[in-house]
């Protein structure tokens, strides 16, 4: 008799109170979670609008160009891909802030509360695999994603109860179930179904959470460490061609904190380990006898400065270094292109003539 009573209550239908409680007991989830996007969205359009201005240092592109390196399953090119693309990248960048605005705001008021959070649950994954590698001291980025794949998870289950905005629209919808699964009020399963949607929900909640930790910094079944080094910079250097009385040469910093730029003292040109020419500081900062060019400047850049070259994180940048008259390179032994930074590490490349 027991294990019928069981199977009648797992296929009884909740009643309307229970989900407007429900929601009513994750209404801080509901309005943090709001608050964040709302948060995002309004820092760049009311707050801070150079965030959304091409041609401002303050530009959303730097954050993109910066997280470019370490984006999830090796889609750096399809990022750089999209930073060379100047309109389609400022239609995504707009468009992203509206979609941010328009859940923060219905999340906070319980508007399409379900819809709201499905979107939520886009947004960080979308915000996991561009950002979630970053962090120097903490893992901050990953951290916000992981969380606001979980809320949102909690929020599309529950809808968003007596204090919504949907309740104002619950008795147009009631019968209708499709508009429930997008709105709030009572979803259309009975308690052992609710049961599998709500174990579903957590279980992809803890595999996205611990699958991106693992594939991000390990420490599931390795060591702790991490997939893209966020505290050391490293230069790449490559191209490095001597053609007439230029040495070209391409840099990208596909390492490092994005806090703090990569700082390049010395650039040396070596062959049979001999330095046949040395730019120092002063020579780096000197147009005539170095010049950078950087394509996506000015969101993030290699820039000469009073003691150095400051690269920041993502940056790409075509070096053109002068020749000193009388420096003969040999065609017959391999010669190589030193970059040095303020910590004293060597980064070198193979010069082809």
């Amino acid at each position: 008799m027991q294990v019928n009573q069981e199977k009648n209550d797992s296929n009884m239908l909740l009643s309307p109170i229970f989900w407007q409680i429900a929601g009513v007991m994750a209404l801080a989830i509901r309005l943090v979670s709001g608050w964040i996007y709302w948060g995002g969205a309004s820092r760049r359009l009311i707050y801070d609008p150079v965030k959304l201005d091409p041609t401002s240092h303050a530009y959303l592109a730097n954050k993109l160009v910066h997280a470019a390196p370490g984006v999830a399953f090796d889609l750096t090119g399809v990022m750089h891909w999209l930073l060379a693309h100047g309109t389609l990248l400022h239609t995504a960048i707009i468009f992203f802030t509206l979609v941010e605005l328009v859940v923060g705001v219905g999340l906070i008021i319980g508007f399409a509360t379900r819809l709201m959070s499905f979107i939520s649950i886009g947004l960080a994954c979308t915000l996991m695999i561009i950002f979630g590698w970053m962090g120097t001291t903490c893992l901050d980025e990953w951290t916000m994603a992981a969380l606001g794949f979980a809320t949102a998870s909690v929020t599309l289950i529950t809808g968003g109860g007596k204090y919504a905005v949907d309740q104002l629209f619950q008795k147009h919808i009631e019968n209708r179930s499709w508009a429930c699964w997008l709105t709030s009020g009572p979803l259309p399963l009975s308690i052992g179904q609710l049961k599998k949607f709500s174990i579903v929900m957590g279980s992809l909640s803890i595999l996205f959470t611990v699958g991106f930790y693992g594939y991000n910094y390990g420490a599931i079944v390795t060591p702790l460490g991490k997939r893209i080094d966020s505290a050391h910079h490293t230069i790449t250097l490559f191209q490095a061609t001597l053609k007439d009385s230029h040495l070209d040469v391409n840099t990208y910093i596909n390492t490092g904190p994005d806090t703090q730029g990569a700082y390049i003292t010395q650039v040396n040109l070596v062959q049979n380990g001999t330095i046949l020419t040395s730019y120092q500081a002063t020579q780096l900062k000197d147009p005539n006898i170095v010049t950078i060019k950087n394509p996506f400047a000015p969101w993030s850049s290699c820039k000469a400065m009073a003691f150095a070259v400051r690269c920041q994180l993502g940056s790409k940048a075509t070096w053109s270094l002068a020749l000193p008259k009388g420096i003969e390179v040999s065609a017959t032994q391999p010669a190589y292109l030193q970059f040095i930074n303020v910590e004293g590490k060597v980064f070198k490349t193979t010069v082809q003539q």
